[in-house]
């Protein structure tokens, strides 16, 4: 099988020789299902930023609104207001060799996002949960603007595909209708969608994907898991809490790293994550 590689950015290497990508979480919605992830002011916001960007995180994450099933809805204008607020504060502190990944299902937020980072100088991509579904014209303003992009395996809903198969067939379609419209698919990034996104999605189905997902690398993308302290951790180690998943969040990254991803999502940017992430890819380099 081909060896992974993207280079979304002169600086950024991607794929199966290069290091794992740290991504660290700037969560910007008190609707979030893990409240310790909540940074609601500009100095907590600059904060946060800082210490993952110092502990080795190479993209910052920010999201203005939940994106689980069960979390209150908000406005795109709050969205809007709340991503303008943190990308004021990132984009003034953070290294240019640093990115941006914008968090979200809709073109008008990615593109209040994009006039701020460009104002900087500073370099986004756009993260969609919805893989492009929820607001079909933000795939138009990342072709017009040429932004590397994060699609999250998706049919009618966030997250609603329960197998890797389902995964496959979904991601196909998706880069096939971006490569119609004249998009570059070296500039994807593909996540699965793990997590309780939908009732009929057990925690069985997460860990089947995690422990399958080199069957991703025949679309020949970088992989990127979005696993930190979900709720198929607790519900496996009947842990409710959130708050309490952080050994259970780093076990089940060391494998998804050792099975193939490339990028990893998460809120805990910290010496214990670096170390097992090192612990996997050079025991994946090994096998």
């Amino acid at each position: 099988m081909m060896k992974i590689y993207s280079k979304l950015f002169d600086f950024l290497d991607i794929g199966d020789d290069f290091p794992t990508v740290i991504i660290g979480v700037i969560n910007l919605s008190p609707e979030s299902f893990y409240k310790g992830s909540v940074y609601s002011e500009p100095e907590m916001i600059r904060e946060a930023a800082l210490n993952m960007i110092n502990n080795g995180a190479q993209i910052l994450d920010i999201g203005g609104r939940s994106t689980a099933p069960w979390s209150d809805k908000i406005s795109i204008e709050e969205e809007v207001k709340r991503m303008n607020i943190a990308m004021d504060v990132v984009c003034k502190i953070i290294p240019e060799n640093n990115i941006i990944s914008v968090d979200t299902q809709y073109r008008e937020v990615a593109e209040s996002a994009f006039n701020i980072a460009s104002k900087e100088k500073r370099k986004i991509i756009i993260n969609d949960v919805s893989c492009l579904k929820t607001d079909p014209s933000l795939a138009d303003f990342i072709i017009a603007k040429d932004l590397p992009i994060i699609i999250m395996a998706s049919k009618k809903v966030p997250g609603d595909l329960c197998t890797i198969d389902e995964i496959i067939e979904e991601f196909n379609n998706t880069i096939k209708n971006l490569k119609k419209k004249g998009y570059d698919e070296n500039k994807i990034i593909l996540d699965p969608g793990i997590g309780h996104w939908i009732e009929k999605k057990s925690h069985l189905y997460d860990l089947k994907i995690i422990g399958n997902l080199q069957k991703l690398k025949k679309l020949n993308k970088p992989i990127l898991v979005a696993i930190s302290r979900k709720s198929f951790i607790g519900t496996t180690l009947n842990i409710p809490d959130p708050e309490d998943r952080f050994y259970g969040t780093l076990s089940a990254t060391a494998i998804a790293v050792f099975n193939g991803a490339h990028l990893v999502r998460t809120h805990d940017v910290n010496y214990q994550l670096i170390e097992i992430i090192k612990m996997a890819e050079e025991i994946r380099k090994n096998k």
